[in-house]
């Protein structure tokens, strides 16, 4: 009898820990890690003993609204300064859902305080053409300093390189079209290409790219050791996080951010939000 009380005991005694272990993960799960902010550096070599370098400091998916409020972005425009950035770029997504944000024009005087040497570039996303978002997102980017491109591209010139920058327009609502984006691409210039949905990145298999940074993911928002994402967006089902590399006619070296805010649910884990800094060499 005594033992049975003492087995009883015990699987009371576990049954409390688990239960406080999963109370816990849920309050880390819900209310901590979207709340976390990172940078986390790159270095991408485009050319075996290049001589210049270019950083290019990568946001994305802030999503502002019930999870990501003006404060994060605050948060998160101090820590892209911080990192001294020849380029910023910001692939899509800026607000959960436009229609019912009520801070709409404090956004860009927020955005307005990042700061680049040679410019600050963005590209349409989902949740910016939908529900009404494409009446202010171009407003917004635009009054905060960043060149919204949309199938279309622009060039700058660093150390006697070209550097091209594109940008694709989304393509769930949006309307997407590769050869239109890489018009007047050369292959001796440095090719940069931006992209909201990763996937769409096999319609440019056969332009000389040399990188692609996109978002969109989330990483899955909710990605579990080993299993990986529980569920992957729609045109981020193949290119779901992290360095991807295509081959073709060229090499295209791909990126996958998980951004920054969260939409639909307040659940993060194993994506930390963050910043992407590309040290990139040519």
């Amino acid at each position: 009898m005594r033992g049975m009380f003492k087995l009883i005991k015990m699987m009371i005694s576990l049954g409390l820990i688990v239960i406080l272990i999963i109370a816990a993960l849920g309050i880390y799960v819900t209310y901590i890690e979207r709340k976390l902010l990172r940078v986390k550096e790159h270095e991408v070599v485009l050319q075996e003993n290049g001589e210049n370098q270019l950083k290019i400091v990568q946001f994305t998916d802030t999503q502002l609204g019930k999870y990501y409020s003006l404060r994060d972005l605050e948060r998160a425009v101090n820590k892209i300064n911080e990192e001294k950035a020849d380029i910023v770029v910001f692939t899509g997504d800026l607000i959960d859902h436009a229609a019912q944000y009520e801070q709409l024009y404090e956004v860009a005087p927020v955005l307005a305080k990042i700061e680049a040497k040679l410019g600050k570039y963005a590209v349409y996303g989902n949740h910016d053409i939908g529900g009404g978002a494409e009446r202010y997102y171009e407003d917004i980017m635009s009054e905060a300093g960043f060149e919204v491109l949309e199938n279309s591209s622009t060039t700058l010139q660093v150390d006697g390189k070209t550097i091209k920058i594109m940008g694709g327009d989304e393509a769930m609502i949006g309307w997407h079209d590769a050869q239109i984006t890489t018009e007047g691409i050369q292959d001796e210039d440095i090719n940069l290409l931006l992209l909201h949905e990763p996937d769409l990145i096999d319609d440019y298999v056969d332009y000389p790219i040399d990188l692609a940074l996109s978002g969109h993911s989330h990483g899955g928002q909710v990605s579990l050791p080993i299993l990986g994402p529980i569920v992957k967006n729609h045109l981020a089902e193949k290119y779901n996080k992290g360095w991807y590399t295509l081959y073709s006619k060229n090499v295209i070296k791909l990126f996958v951010s998980s951004g920054l805010g969260n939409t639909k649910l307040p659940f993060r884990f194993g994506n930390i939000p963050v910043i992407e800094s590309h040290k990139v060499i040519f």
